[in-house]
């Protein structure tokens, strides 16, 4: 998995923005594929638009059901590196189920085998079809995101945010951690999945005036 993240904080509070590799792959054998999962959030496409066989597969239903569990496990990775683990011990802590979660992609999801999928076939069907294009096509995504990330309207944005509501506040910010994952979907929208994640849109991300208006709000609740 390639990971790129920026990280704006202090001592005591952390902002982590991603747009993980794992999630773009998902999301795009969901569009190719033509699946029509019930998830909640119920993302849009992605954008650009993938084209995909209007053709109804035989096994959509049934993928479609195991994609939605699928992608609630990718949604429970990521996150910040814990505390009581040391990076240099990556070697040793490569099957530390903490830290493989952290990477969203486990090594049994990767081909040849994608042993992870064994109890789901349909879907595992569909993700070994797809897995080529979806690297490619996901790996160009995280080009753009991590071109996106160190423009100078984006670069310390978060940090800005964060100062901004300290001075409202009178008061330097409690501790807090918000990881928020960036999604190339056709929307300009973010999604509250707990209070210390979020999904966000890439358009709603780009856009500075509008991403500091949806997350102030947030930093001040949080902190």
């Amino acid at each position: 998995m390639t990971l790129s993240m920026q990280l704006a904080g202090t001592t005591t509070w952390k902002v982590g923005t991603d747009e993980p590799q794992s999630l773009l792959m998902a999301l795009y054998v969901r569009d190719a594929a033509g699946l029509r999962p019930r998830i909640d959030p119920d993302l849009p496409p992605l954008e650009p638009a993938l084209p995909f066989d209007h053709e109804q597969l035989p096994m959509a239903g049934i993928a479609s059901d195991q994609w939605a569990d699928w992608w609630r496990q990718l949604l429970d990775g990521g996150g910040f590196w814990p505390n009581h683990k040391s990076p240099p011990d990556m070697s040793r802590l490569r099957h530390d189920p903490e830290l493989q979660r952290i990477f969203y992609w486990p090594s049994r999801y990767l081909p040849p085998d994608f042993v992870g999928l064994s109890g789901t076939p349909e879907l595992k069907a569909l993700v070994r079809r797809h897995y080529e294009a979806a690297r490619v096509w996901s790996e160009a995504r995280k080009h753009e995101f991590v071109a996106l990330t160190v423009t100078r309207q984006r670069v310390s944005l978060e940090w800005e945010i964060v100062q901004t509501v300290e001075r409202g506040l009178g008061r330097k910010a409690r501790p807090f951690e918000l990881d928020i994952r960036v999604l190339p979907v056709e929307a300009v929208q973010a999604w509250r999945l707990s209070p210390k994640r979020a999904l966000v849109s890439r358009a709603l991300f780009r856009d500075r005036a509008a991403y500091r208006e949806w997350l102030r709000p947030i930093i001040a609740e949080l902190a």
